[in-house]
C-alpha cells in the first residue's frame, strides 16, 4: 500500500494541477514541491529529506522522472516514473550521481515522445541493474495525461514491491 508520495514535476512544468489533486485522494501524503533543477546542492537536498522522511513511492516525468531515479538509487525507494530524463536532458542537475541501490518500480514511456526518445531509454534500462518494470505507451508523447497516470499509479501501488 502506498502511504506518502512525492511527486516531482518535469523541467518546465510546475507543481499542483489534477495529478497532484488525484494523489491527495489516494494517499494520507503528497509532497509536491516546485522544483528548480537548476538550484546548487537541490539533489543532496532532496537526498537528506527522502532519507528522513522515506516516502513509500517516488513520482516524476521527464526531469523529475530522471531526478526520482537518482533519488531510488540511493535509497531503494521504488519508482513510478513517465519519460524520465536518463539522456537528452538540457541541464545537468548539480551534484546529482547514482547510488548503488537497485532500481524497482514502473518505467512508462511515450511511443510518440519527441523530447525523450523511447527507443533510447528502453536500450539504456537493459540490463539486470535494475528490477524496473517497462511499459511503452502507444499512444502517448510526451506529456502524460491523466487517465495514464492514474491507470500506472493504481498498477504499481497494487504491486508487491511497494507493500
Amino acid at each position: 500500500m502506498v502511504n506518502s508520495v512525492i511527486y516531482f514535476h518535469g523541467l518546465e512544468s510546475s507543481p499542483g494541477g489534477i495529478k497532484t489533486e488525484f494523489l491527495k485522494q489516494e494517499t494520507d501524503f503528497v509532497e509536491a514541491p516546485a522544483m528548480d533543477y537548476t538550484q546548487k546542492g537541490i539533489f543532496e537536498e532532496w537526498l537528506d529529506y527522502v532519507k528522513t522522511e522515506e516516502p513509500d513511492l517516488l513520482i516524476g516525468s521527464s526531469m523529475g522522472g530522471y531526478f526520482a531515479m537518482a533519488l531510488s538509487s540511493h535509497t531503494g525507494i521504488p519508482v513510478l516514473v513517465f519519460n524520465p530524463a536518463i539522456h537528452s536532458r538540457s541541464i545537468e542537475i548539480d551534484g546529482l550521481g547514482s547510488g548503488t541501490e537497485k532500481l524497482i518500480g514502473l518505467v512508462v514511456l511515450g511511443k510518440k515522445d519527441d523530447v525523450i526518445v523511447p527507443d533510447l531509454t528502453l536500450q539504456m534500462l537493459k540490463g539486470d541493474w535494475n528490477d524496473l518494470e517497462i511499459v511503452v505507451e502507444k499512444n502517448m508523447g510526451h506529456r502524460v495525461s491523466l487517465d495514464v497516470f492514474v491507470d500506472m499509479y493504481n498498477k504499481i501501488s497494487s504491486n508487491e514491491q511497494t507493500k
